[in-house]
């Protein structure tokens, strides 16, 4: 879901601040990997960002659920693709591809009947790099007068203990927020209006997102 970070078969194509943000990821690790620094992983951190949709929760919960429609409210994406049996519930996974297409790995691990889901960020069987653990948690509530709260987090754990956390602070919270805004942004242009959410949707309505200040993942 987060094209920063993960990619299915080779690097997908980046916008201009992805392209740094990765080159600036890629600089730390190479000197963690070149100083040798090891240590356990750090605890969860999440990055959170919350909006508000003209819609009742019922006709969100109708959107979210299917789980073949990514590509309409993530920036970047053009398919996305269910490779399980089954479509929607634990266990279901997915593939949404970018136009060159790469594609990002989903698997849904806890299911909240009428009210979100969990997915985990994978390649394969391995974990998204450069995470020990990744996350990413949609939520809906009722927001009285048919409206409806979308919160979307993404929780990780970096490795190489205080450093990691550090390095997850510092650098991959903020990125992973701006992502999450552009993507509630998007989910807000798709939910309302049923149709696919243009970068033009995404600025008029990012100012309407509000990023949370929680930086440690809760229970």
């Amino acid at each position: 879901l987060l094209p920063v970070f993960h990619r299915g078969q080779r690097p997908a194509a980046r916008t201009g601040g992805e392209k740094r943000m990765t080159r600036i990821l890629s600089a730390l690790l190479a000197t963690l990997l070149l100083a040798g620094c090891g240590g356990q992983p750090g605890g969860l951190q999440q990055a959170r960002v919350q909006v508000q949709a003209d819609l009742p929760v019922a006709d969100a919960w109708n959107l979210l659920s299917d789980f073949g429609l990514a590509h309409n409210y993530v920036p970047g994406l053009t398919r996305t693709e269910i490779v399980s049996a089954q479509t929607g519930g634990i266990g279901a996974h997915r593939r949404v591809y970018d136009a060159d297409g790469d594609y990002l790995e989903e698997t849904i691990t806890a299911w909240q009947e009428g009210s979100g889901f969990t997915i985990r960020l994978h390649e394969g069987d391995a974990v998204m790099a450069p995470f020990e653990q990744v996350f990413f948690d949609y939520r809906l509530d009722a927001a009285g007068g048919d409206r409806t709260d979308i919160t979307l987090s993404l929780r990780f754990a970096m490795p190489w203990g205080d450093l990691g956390a550090w390095l997850g602070d510092t650098f991959i919270r903020p990125a992973m927020e701006s992502e999450l805004v552009q993507v509630a942004a998007g989910m807000k242009a798709f939910y309302e209006t049923g149709r696919p959410a243009s970068d033009a949707d995404r600025e008029r309505l990012a100012p309407q997102v509000v990023v949370s200040g929680d930086a440690v993942a809760g229970p």
